[in-house]
């Protein structure tokens, strides 16, 4: 793709100064145009060239440029127009202004982020004025872990942690049980109490005189007779 992407086209004044050209005549003299815009301004004065970028053979190209070749400059072996010639100075201008204000913006920006950057850099102390007291803390903790694992203490620490493990064993962790405790009875144990109140019912019952008495009590299966 060109440089250039567009070239600038005055309608009037083309109109204008082609009246006399056929259509034929147009399109070839648009197309040596855009050709020469996009070659940088010039194009060999060779007809057999000139023919190929008109799209015309070789003896239309002679029938027909007689006339075309009068909108342009022949000069060392080429041709050129000297309309294209100032709008293409123009245009190469512009882009060369365009691309020294982004190499100036972008330059601006390198040195704005390296100045910034230098900024961070120098005020990153100030912003950490525990360091030297937290590294102090860390080496005196250091010291302090190793003189408690030193090799001196590895005996008593050993010795501690058996003490330790008697004292919280399955046996002795078992809590005390309160004065007045008693132990929870079980299923037999309240059959046997309610049986037991049943017979001493009874006896009552037998020692006043009541015949029926003891009955109730046998017919239970865990019952036998005294």
């Amino acid at each position: 793709m060109s440089e250039r992407p567009f070239m600038q086209l005055y309608v009037s004044d083309f109109v204008g100064d082609t009246l006399q050209l056929s259509t034929e005549q147009i399109g070839a003299y648009m197309l040596l145009l855009m050709a020469m815009w996009n070659a940088g301004g010039r194009l060999p004065d060779d007809d057999a060239k000139l023919a190929r970028v008109a799209r015309l053979s070789l003896k239309k190209w002679r029938a027909l440029s007689v006339d075309l070749l009068t909108f342009f400059e022949r000069e060392g072996g080429e041709i050129g127009h000297g309309r294209l010639t100032r709008e293409l100075h123009k245009a190469q201008g512009k882009s060369q202004a365009r691309a020294a204000a982004g190499a100036r913006g972008g330059a601006a920006t390198a040195l704005k982020t390296k100045a910034h950057a230098a900024a961070n850099a120098g005020a990153l102390p100030r912003h950490l004025p525990e360091s030297r007291n937290q590294s102090e803390k860390a080496d005196a903790f250091s010291r302090e872990k190793a003189g408690a694992f030193s090799p001196e203490n590895a005996q008593g620490f050993a010795g501690r942690r058996q003490e330790d493990a008697r004292r919280f064993s399955p046996r002795t962790a078992r809590p005390k049980k309160p004065a007045g405790w008693h132990q929870p009875k079980t299923h037999t144990d309240a059959a046997n109490a309610i049986i037991e109140e049943i017979r001493n019912h009874d006896r009552s019952r037998i020692a006043a005189g009541d015949e029926g008495a003891g009955r109730d009590v046998l017919m239970l299966p865990a019952i036998r007779a005294d």
